[in-house]
């Protein structure tokens, strides 16, 4: 595997000359009128070039994300200088009605594609077709409890195979390690039990997705004009193209049989283990010009992107923070899976919605670990006036300051400290409440006003509830069966932030060795 983007910055550092260079008008032709409503946060002097509060931004975001929200613009909108155009942060107040907005109107796809640069990335894709979105949630979301088991079969394979089985302590690399984990228990999900062990799909699923952040990062650093140059010169973007070439060439034929067999009525997915995944799903329901197996084998490779990146990202900060924390609190997430376990007839899903201590864990370490800094994007393809007033205008790309929101002292007190059962003491009043729905807003994949990073209403991510299952299922497995600590001298490793993204290093070590006697109730 690969390293972070931020591992090869000193690809920019040349190229950052011709950007100081040719600097001038043409860097400010992308400022759009909203620039001369909101005032601007994060200038580094009155009369700075685009491209200086651009670097400001990449290599700053948290800090000026958190200046705007708390020490000048908390209640009201203000802006952030990027080389894609500026950014309007809107104050926590909106939220309810951005929520609401019509897509047609306030587009959180046009804002993704917007992010991740989606001409150079392939990811444009996702403007054209929303079947993916639509699978997942009618499709996968439902069915999660007929998956689980197979799930579980496949993390067991996993863990024997990538984790160090040893009774002694063994040195390994958590990001390296879980990565191979997620990608594999991804792929059961959406490619099925005949692609999920394949070596090319595994290489394709974590690879493309590391090569992809690598683009991004490096492009964003300069403006617009300068991509169709920068983009060549940077050899993470020819392994993207590479990787998708690499997918087609796998899933095609198979998709094309599939296909075949599908339109003569001879083939359909049952409720077997071999067609309850992703890819089988969309075959059958695909319809027009998306029927065609190179659009789905590159709608596949996306839908890896989406569960292994996060998913990945939140296990490895989830493992360092209990780790880390020294209140007994890995004692006490493995008291809750055997009670849970002594409690139920099965381990399913409704065992996972159970582990309310393990759910405020996951929801503590988002908290002070997200993926990103921003949440619930969205580009205005019309003017919009909110109800307070505030007005953006067309082709405007807002956004809300999550991170800073999740962790002001008005609703987190103590935000600096990790406090894993958080959460669960908010929530132990409505768990004992006969209702069978209370306790869900406490659940890791259920988003709040204040819990923001699976967004928010209507356009939820429709994927957080496999995901909050993967990292649940991952959990209950390491802690059960295995005991882990931080080489001597040493203490939780940092992350880093680069624009708004978060990235752990992938060559972190630690160490790790197999219990005697395994608890897994699976």
């Amino acid at each position: 595997m690969e390293s972070t983007p931020i591992m090869s910055l000193y690809w920019v550092l040349p190229i950052l000359l011709l950007v100081g260079y040719t600097t001038g008008t043409a860097m400010s032709r992308r400022l759009s009128e909203a620039r001369c409503v909101f005032p601007v946060v994060g200038k580094p002097f009155a009369f700075a070039p685009r491209f200086i509060s651009n670097l400001a931004f990449a290599f700053n975001a948290t800090s000026l994300i958190q200046q705007g929200y708390e020490k000048v613009f908390k209640h009201e909108a203000f802006q952030l200088i990027r080389s894609t155009g500026n950014m309007i942060i809107l104050p926590h107040t909106l939220l309810e009605e951005l929520s609401t907005i019509p897509s047609t109107i306030a587009s959180p796809y046009k804002a993704l594609e917007h992010d991740l640069l989606g001409a150079y990335t392939g990811l444009d894709l996702i403007l054209e077709s929303r079947l993916h979105h639509t699978i997942v949630q009618r499709k996968l979301t439902p069915r999660l409890g007929l998956i689980t088991p197979g799930l579980q079969e496949e993390l067991a394979a996993a863990f024997d195979e990538e984790l160090p089985t040893s009774e002694d302590w063994c040195e390994f690399q958590p990001y390296q390690c879980i990565g191979k984990i997620a990608a594999r228990l991804s792929a059961r999900a959406i490619v099925g039990p005949a692609f999920c062990k394949d070596p090319t799909w595994l290489d394709i699923s974590f690879n493309y997705t590391e090569n992809l952040f690598r683009t991004i990062v490096f492009l964003r650093m300069f403006p617009p004009f300068l991509h169709y140059i920068v983009c060549p010169l940077i050899p993470a973007y020819w392994k993207c193209n590479y990787y998708i070439r690499l997918a087609k060439q796998l899933l095609v034929p198979r998709i094309r049989e599939l296909i075949s067999q599908n339109d003569k009525g001879t083939w359909a997915p049952k409720s077997t283990e071999e067609d309850t995944n992703v890819l089988h799903w969309m075959i059958d329901s695909v319809k027009g010009r998306d029927r065609d197996p190179h659009v789905l084998a590159h709608i596949e490779v996306l839908l890896a992107l989406a569960s292994v990146h996060t998913t990945l990202l939140r296990m490895v900060n989830v493992l360092y923070d209990i780790t880390a924390s020294n209140d007994g609190l890995v004692e006490e997430l493995r008291q809750e899976i055997s009670s849970v376990a002594g409690d139920s007839k099965g381990w399913d899903v409704a065992s996972y919605d159970a582990l309310h201590k393990l759910d405020s864990v996951l929801r503590e370490s988002q908290r002070m670990s997200p993926p990103t800094t921003l949440g619930l994007k969205r580009f205005f393809t019309e003017a919009y006036t909110f109800q307070d007033g505030t007005r953006v205008p067309k082709g405007a790309y807002v956004c809300l300051p999550i991170q800073a929101i999740e962790n002001d002292p008005e609703v987190t007190p103590n935000p600096e400290i990790f406090d894993g059962l958080r959460s669960y003491r908010m929530s132990k009043p409505t768990l004992t409440n006969q209702d069978k729905n209370s306790g869900k807003e406490y659940l890791f994949s259920s988003p709040t006003p204040i819990t923001l990073n699976f967004g928010y209403g209507k356009s939820a991510c429709p994927g957080r509830f496999f995901a909050s299952l993967i990292v649940k299922m991952v959990f209950v497995k390491i802690l059960t069966e295995h005991d882990f600590k931080f080489l001597p001298a040493t203490g939780r490793p940092s992350n880093l932030m680069v624009h708004e993204f978060l990235f752990s290093s992938p060559w972190q070590r630690m160490l790790l060795k197999k219990k005697k006697y395994s608890a897994c109730p699976f």
